[in-house]
């Protein structure tokens, strides 16, 4: 586990923070100038804080109290820059093995074979960085952060330079790392859907304080991340099975739970599992399901909470996982909405955002 308690002075404010990461993935959330990457760095040991204490599975890497204050190259922890920093001269083979030819025989968990058919980049390892792809560069930069057998991955907004295809195909190998390689993750994303797909457990920065600290859902209402979380999009993120695809009406049908979706046709095939996306304010409420509607989907579920916040609403609504739809509190009051009671989301199809695979 991961534990920081620390602070450092920045030009406009201080960092100080006090968080325990005791999960495969903790995204850290927050506005630019949050001092997201100025956290990492110090975790990293590219940065010392001012004062305070790091320690990751027990092992202090730092604590100014006693003097220590661990290099990096002895801290073994992994970094994914959001430029991929690759290096232009080398072949991607070469490249791959930088860090695992420094790194001494018995600190070497990790095959080169095994991570390069975990990564699917064997066809790219004569090549050099300028002929790859953006996600090609992206797998290889991950391929030589882990094959220098890291305690920790630290990643800082990776996928920010990626169209959203290229973003979903990577998902999917971020998601291995936390689950086959068991090596905790620490990604810093603005991205809402990003953090979902990957993990449910947050700590949202802001001014270089840790604002909150927990469950996305259970922080996304506080009065100071509500705000955060809407100015980069608030985004449901569902996992759904494709029971049938109809390319002629430009349509899938995906289940989640006990309940069917029309989702854009996405051509993949029956019994694939997908992530699919929902704007919490492409969901409309109502306490009757309507007829005669162009809306497809009709999705019910009883809500869990309500929130008010500066003149916005959000409502939670169970469907088998939690939904966040924002209304206006003049529509809660009229609708007299109450935690517990049985409601209908309406979904348009064309709002549905289709993700990467579940893997």
């Amino acid at each position: 586990m991961l534990a920081i308690r620390l602070t450092r002075h920045l030009s406009d404010f201080q960092l100080d923070v006090n968080v325990a990461c005791p999960y495969p993935v903790t995204a850290i959330f927050g506005p630019s100038g949050a001092g997201k990457s100025t956290l990492l760095n110090l975790v990293a040991g590219l940065l010392r804080p001012d004062a305070g204490e790091i320690t990751l599975d027990g092992e202090t890497l730092f604590a100014s109290d006693r003097g220590i204050n661990l290099p990096p190259e002895r801290r073994r922890i992994g970094y994914v820059f959001q430029d991929d920093l690759l290096f232009p001269h080398l072949t991607v083979a070469r490249n791959l093995r930088y860090g695992y030819d420094l790194l001494p025989p018995r600190l070497r968990r990790l095959k080169m074979d095994a991570i390069v058919d975990l990564l699917e980049i064997a066809p790219l390892l004569d090549r050099r960085p300028a002929g790859l792809s953006g996600g090609e560069r992206q797998r290889v930069t991950l391929g030589r952060a882990l094959l220098a057998s890291p305690r920790l991955l630290l990643m800082d907004e990776p996928l920010s330079s990626l169209d959203q295809g290229l973003k979903d195909r990577i998902i999917p190998y971020l998601r291995h790392i936390r689950s086959d390689l068991k090596i905790p993750i620490l990604y810093v994303s603005h991205s809402v859907a990003e953090i979902l797909e990957l993990t449910g457990q947050v700590i949202v920065l802001k001014q270089g304080r840790a604002i909150a600290c927990g469950d996305f859902f259970d922080v996304a209402h506080h009065p100071d991340v509500l705000p955060l979380v809407e100015a980069h999009g608030f985004e449901n993120v569902l996992p759904v099975e494709i029971l049938s695809g109809d390319p002629a009406r430009g349509v899938c049908l995906v289940r989640h739970g006990d309940q069917d979706l029309k989702v854009p046709y996405c051509g993949l095939p029956a019994g694939t599992s997908i992530f699919i996306g929902i704007r919490a304010d492409d969901i409309i409420l109502c306490r009757e399901r309507p007829s005669g509607l162009s809306v497809r989907n009709a999705v019910q579920g009883h809500i869990t909470e309500i929130s008010e916040v500066e003149g916005k609403g959000l409502v939670y609504v169970d469907v088998g996982k939690r939904l966040a739809v924002k209304v206006t509190p003049e529509a809660i009051e009229e609708l007299n909405l109450k935690v517990g009671e049985i409601v209908t989301c309406l979904i348009k199809t064309s709002s549905v955002r289709i993700g990467p695979e579940v893997e």
